[in-house]
């Protein structure tokens, strides 16, 4: 169906029509512009002027590099002249785009030392005016700034009591300032489940945003504002210790006090050892110390000895390309080169570690490499960034799991969403997926 007015462009009649999900200019000279509906995040109506607010996706440029360019986004603010005559229609267009926003309470964390440390400028520049030009009110808007030193777990905790179902919490930092306030959150007793969660990427590691679809500062904030919600999976980890020598030792586990959940990834070796290694030289490099960090690893690769258990684990089939139907435990005693258990498809944008994975559901993603040297461990990280080929060759294998353990022969180090942690001798990693109703994210 077919809505049209007729207004004013400056001194020029234009007809403004909405038509299947999308807005259309069209000038006397038939001359049409497109807007999908789904860009369009304000419309204002004040005196006998109109005012839309839409967001406009830039082409991209290809680089030739294995990472995708980063989007580009332009708002754009068209005003047109009105009558009285043309205010069902500016109805119409409201209830199609926007839902209202006047009682909606934001309370956002701005991590200010996150990434380039530009995310208090994003609030300011981005995500305040966008939530304005919405109709969120102003007063409503509350800014959190982050503390670091494990201060921001705690400044979540002291807001949990807070929310109310009118609440949006707005999380402007990379992965771990989402890590911090997440948990922070959900160590408290919630008054309103699901909290909505709305994650800004401002930060040098966003693989929480990217695998939500988010591509950038303007459209995270979009999603806000459009207000449709998907409940949210994380995985639940507990460290311990096992010193039972063969089977059974899953069943004699001498667990530490505090336990934690992971939205992002669980690493061991290799990608562990990325992790540790760069920490030193993250304000000097930036994110390149990731490769370089590598490729020193790579020239002294080292395997990594333990016993993983899967429970409720299907595996990824080949020659069929999906995972198998039928779930079982599955018990693999090696060495392992590479092994991370991810929520996210990417961990970086363009490398697509666990092609198959999502957030908002209860399952693990498994990706093992076993004895591999380091042409193999290559091949495998340049057909992540195909797209996630990797998961066809023969050194690969990749699971699906609702719980996982894992112990470690040696004294080690592993990564959980991006903080490194020790294991001591026959330490043991246990983590179980959860899709609880405890949060819901922008979708």
């Amino acid at each position: 169906m077919s809505y049209s007015t007729q207004v004013k462009y400056k001194t020029k009649d234009v007809r403004l029509t909405i038509e299947d999900e999308k807005y259309l200019i069209i000038d006397e000279n038939d001359t049409k512009e497109t807007i999908d509906l789904e860009f369009i995040y304000g419309v204002s109506v004040t005196d006998s002027e109109l005012t839309l607010y839409a967001l406009w996706k830039q082409p991209v440029i290809e680089t030739g590099s294995t990472r995708p360019a980063e989007t580009r986004w332009e708002r754009k603010t068209m005003s047109y002249q009105v009558t009285d005559e043309n205010q069902e229609w500016i109805n119409k267009l409201r209830k199609l785009t926007l839902p209202e926003h006047q009682a909606t309470r934001v309370i956002a964390f701005v991590n200010p030392s996150s990434g380039r440390r530009g995310a208090d400028t994003a609030w300011k520049n981005v995500v305040r005016p966008m939530l304005l030009q919405a109709g969120f009110i102003d007063s409503h808007l509350t800014v959190v700034m982050t503390e670091s030193g494990g201060k921001t777990t705690q400044q979540a905790q002291q807001i949990a009591h807070e929310l109310t179902q009118d609440t949006v919490l707005v999380v402007m930092g990379g992965d771990g300032t989402v890590h911090e306030v997440l948990n922070g959150l959900l160590s408290q007793p919630l008054s309103s489940r699901p909290m909505r969660v709305g994650v800004v990427p401002v930060g040098s590691g966003n693989a929480f945003a990217m695998g939500l679809g988010i591509d950038g500062v303007e459209h995270a904030v979009l999603r806000i504002i459009k207000g449709h919600t998907q409940n949210c999976g994380w995985m639940n980890v507990r460290l311990g210790q096992s010193s039972i020598q063969g089977s059974g030792w899953e069943n004699e586990i001498n667990y530490r006090p505090d336990d934690m959940k992971l939205f992002i990834v669980m690493s061991w070796g290799f990608h562990a050892q990325i992790v540790s290694k760069s920490r030193y030289l993250k304000y000097f490099m930036g994110n390149r110390r990731f490769s370089l960090v590598a490729m020193a690893l790579l020239t002294f690769l080292q395997q990594y000895e333990g016993e993983l258990m899967l429970k409720d684990a299907v595996k990824y089939n080949k020659e069929h390309h999906q995972f198998d139907e039928q779930s079982e435990t599955i018990v693999v005693n090696d060495k392992f080169t590479y092994f991370v258990i991810s929520k996210q498809p990417s961990l970086e944008k363009g490398f697509t570690i666990t092609p198959f994975a999502s957030p908002l559901d209860d399952q693990m993603d498994v990706i093992l490499l076993r004895n591999a040297n380091a042409n193999q461990l290559t091949e495998a990280s340049m057909q992540a960034f195909q797209g996630g080929k990797h998961v066809n060759l023969d050194k690969v294998d990749y699971f699906k799991a609702k719980e996982v353990l894992l112990r470690v022969k040696d004294k080690t180090e592993i990564c959980l969403d991006g903080e490194i942690h020790d294991l001591p001798s026959n330490g043991i990693v246990h983590l179980k997926g959860s899709n609880e109703p405890a949060f819901a994210v922008f979708v």
